[in-house]
């Protein structure tokens, strides 16, 4: 009986990817947030991100800081181009040009399109010596981002798309079906040293449970894109809804230099 339990549990699956996603999202505050505080964490799908779309974005917020942004009409940002021109400015202030050359965006761009904007969504103001500067309350909201991509088998194609979502998060997973993560066991160990972890969900018991942890490092390259998720699922937060669509995506790209 004990064999045919075992036999029966060895090859029980998902059906669907989907079917994956409400044990994910219920699992994935305990399993990717554990060393943090014990604020909430929000979960959320289909979140445009710099590279692609991950399959869930968890995001530990910070609520009073969010309070304070509502209270001086600051809003959520929407596209890189504002993300990068904010985190250029810092608490200094800057010209238009002066944040065109940290950006790499045109001039004429941020003149005429990201800084009426900012302004706009309260985030940016005019100094007297028209010169950009950070509004008072104007802060970054994201506490923890961690992004997962989930497959029913395909490991290293979600390898492929966690490794573009590690510009996005802190930390980034891939979601397996448990009856199929034996064909990554032998890697498991490789692919935590790339700073990606594993997550086996068991179709069954529907419950989830983290295989390895990702190494991570600080990294700066990291600071536009984890900003950007956080402002936009805080802009869905804010709607109401935890589940996004691919299309349209939010915003538009902004043009470089060349």
């Amino acid at each position: 009986m004990t064999n045919a339990v075992a036999v029966h549990r060895e090859l029980r699956s998902f059906r669907y990817e989907a079917d994956m996603m409400p044990v994910l999202r219920r699992a994935l505050p305990r399993l990717a947030f554990r060393h943090e505080s014990n604020s909430p964490v929000e979960v959320f799908s289909e979140v445009p991100a710099v590279h692609g779309v991950p399959d869930l974005a968890g995001v530990r917020f910070d609520f009073e800081r969010i309070a304070a942004r509502a209270a001086r009409g600051v809003r959520p940002l929407t596209t890189d181009a504002e993300v990068r021109a904010v985190l250029a400015v810092g608490d200094a202030t800057l010209t238009t040009r002066e944040i065109a050359d940290r950006t790499r965006m045109s001039s004429d761009y941020v003149r005429r399109a990201v800084a009426p904007l900012l302004i706009e969504q309260g985030w940016m103001e005019w100094t007297e010596e028209n010169r950009l500067r950070r509004r008072q309350g104007a802060q970054w909201v994201g506490k923890r981002v961690v992004t997962v991509e989930a497959k029913l088998r395909d490991w290293r194609r979600a390898l492929t798309q966690a490794r573009r979502q590690q510009l996005s998060a802190d930390a980034a997973y891939i979601a397996l079906d448990a009856s199929t993560v034996s064909r990554v066991t032998d890697h498991l160990a490789e692919i935590a040293r790339g700073g990606v972890g594993v997550i086996a969900v068991d179709c069954d018991q529907q419950r989830a449970r983290v295989l390895v942890r990702p190494n991570t490092t600080p990294d700066s390259r990291r600071a536009v894109g984890r900003a950007l998720l956080a402002e936009r699922s805080l802009e869905m937060m804010l709607r109401g809804t935890r589940e996004g669509q691919i299309y349209p995506v939010f915003g538009w790209t902004a043009p470089h230099l060349t």
